[in-house]
């Protein structure tokens, strides 16, 4: 699978995430989560493919993913 065909279903990942995920705790655990899991994927399956897809690339969309969801993870949250 191209890298570009990746980049797309990364996008509309983090769309979906961005857009549906509503609930503070599981925002703020699941951003914390990929954060972790993309760093340490980023050293350990650098090279590594599943599926068609390479796991040390999704693990670079992750952090950013995983940092989005941690900084607006309020944003759902009632203001007052």
């Amino acid at each position: 699978m191209s890298e570009i065909i990746q980049l797309v279903i990364a996008l509309v990942l983090f769309f979906l995430l961005d857009r549906f995920l509503k609930a503070y705790l599981l925002r703020k655990w699941l951003g914390g989560l990929l954060v972790v899991v993309g760093a340490v994927g980023c050293v350990v399956a650098s090279q590594t493919q599943f599926l068609g897809l390479d796991l040390g690339l999704m693990s670079i969309f992750a952090v950013p993913l995983g940092l989005g969801l941690f900084k607006r993870r309020r944003r759902f949250e009632p203001i007052g």
